[in-house]
Order: C-alpha cells, then structure tokens, then sequence
C-alpha cells in the first residue's frame, strides 16, 4: 500500500516567540515492509540545524527560530510504500544491548495497582503466546477513553484510573512484560483506521523481542498486530524517545498547538 501523508504542527502565541529550539521525531526510515519513496521537512519560521540518528536507529531533526514571530509552522510530507509483515519487524536494528529494553523508566514503573495487575495474570510457557494474552489484558483491563490522561500520565497512573489511550496502553503492556524480564520498546507512527483519508492518526503500539522472530508488534488498543495500514517512525525505551516534537519556547503570552494529518 502506498500513502501519500502531510503532518502538519503548528505553533501560536498571543505575543511573539523569542527563541525556540525543537527536536523532531518526525522522520520515518526504510524497513523491510516500509519503503519511504520520498520524505521532507518544511519550516516556517525556523530552521533545521541539525539532522541525525539517535542511539535507537531513529531519524532525529534539530530546529531553531529564525525571526521574531508568532507562530511557527513544522510540516512533515511524503510518500511511505507498506507491506502487511504480520506484525513481525525482525532483527534488533541498533547498537543498544537487548538487555537496556527490560529496564524500569520513568513512565514505565510498577507501583501498587501494577503490582495487583501482576497478581492476575496467567503465565504461559509460550512467549509469543503470553504477549498476545497480555496484550488483550491490558486491553480489558484498562479502557480506551480519551480525555483521561495526558502525554505526562505513567503506566501506574493510567493503571489506576483504569482508562487511558493508546499511549497508556502501551506503557502499562511494557511495564508488565518487563516486569516478566520480556525486552519491550515503545513505537510511533500513524495508522490508517479506515478507506477515509480522515483517519488515518498519530498512533502507538508496543513490540517485544521474540527468540527467533526479533521484534514483535503488538497495538494494545486495536487488539491486533501491526499491518500495512501503519506507519513507523520512531521506537524507544518509552514515549520520551519518540516524541514527534520536543523542545523549549521562550515569549511572553499564551501557546497554542495545533496538529493536523491528512493521508491519500
């Protein structure tokens, strides 16, 4: 399948931007079952000073202002030919030892509602077999509600409330399989939920490493493993790495962020 995407991010403030710098996760990259045909990023208002991989294998842009304004416009757009792999990304793509992806982070920490999660889950000797099951654990367990949680909202806070998005999904599935000594990552990108080229969304799924298959995908919140309706463009140990847009803002006045993705 082949998709044409434009992602645009724009940025408002009441009174003009002093200075601005921002890291972009914006960037997808060529995988077996991924080809990217063509790929740009467009600036208004800023600058790309700097272009890179990071230690996870992931295209990274560093931006800055280039005049005193009031908005800054970052659009990403090309075209992304996918093919439908099964779920099954394969080998381990960056010099990061396997081990580092079964550690404790920020978002990703057992605390008492995980630990009771723990208590109720069925282990099975098959590995694959296991992340299918929790992966539907979680599902069930914590319910898709948007307005619940924000970017900032960890595994075990989610967990509590008991609902969350797909961000929360994917870090309580890594919390759990880590706490079972399974190497997880987190992955960004975008799927395409329907034939509407309205919905195709900023999205986030889980992969875990499987002896004899590498990476495994796995979209908590679908209830599926990932096709040739995703895109990939970033993974990590955890939503931090794989931020679409980081950075720091100085001006006075109120921000305003909008985000808009079209795909044909």
């Amino acid at each position: 399948m082949i998709f044409s995407v434009n992602h645009e991010t724009r940025y408002e403030r009441t009174s003009p931007f002093k200075q601005s710098v921002q890291q972009l996760h914006l960037t997808p990259r060529t995988y077996k079952g991924q080809k990217i045909i063509n790929w740009k990023i467009e600036l208004e208002g800023a600058k790309k000073i700097l272009d890179t991989i990071d230690h996870h294998g992931n295209c990274v842009q560093i931006t800055e202002q280039t005049e005193r304004s009031e908005e800054i416009i970052i659009t990403a757009c090309g075209q992304v030919e996918t093919e439908n792999m099964l779920g099954v990304f394969g080998s381990h793509d960056n010099l990061l030892p396997i081990a580092l992806y079964r550690r404790v982070t920020n978002y990703c920490e057992v605390g008492p509602t995980l630990k009771r999660m723990v208590s109720c889950i069925e282990l099975k000797s098959d590995k694959l077999e296991f992340l299918h099951y929790l992966s539907s654990y979680v599902a069930k367990s914590v319910v898709y509600k948007i307005g619940t949680t924000d970017a900032s909202t960890t595994a075990e806070e989610s967990a509590s409330l008991g609902t969350g998005v797909c961000q929360d999904h994917v870090h309580i599935f890594l919390t759990l399989a880590r706490y079972f000594d399974i190497a997880t990552r987190y992955v960004s990108g975008y799927l395409m939920t329907s034939a509407s080229d309205t919905n195709m969304v900023s999205h986030a799924w889980a992969e875990a490493h499987v002896e004899g298959l590498g990476w495994v995908g796995f979209d908590i919140s679908n209830g599926v493993s990932p096709d040739d309706n995703y895109i990939r463009l970033a993974s990590g140990f955890d939503y931090t790495d794989v931020k679409p847009i980081a950075g720091l803002s100085y001006g006075d006045g109120g921000e305003k962020m909008t985000t808009k993705v079209i795909v044909q």
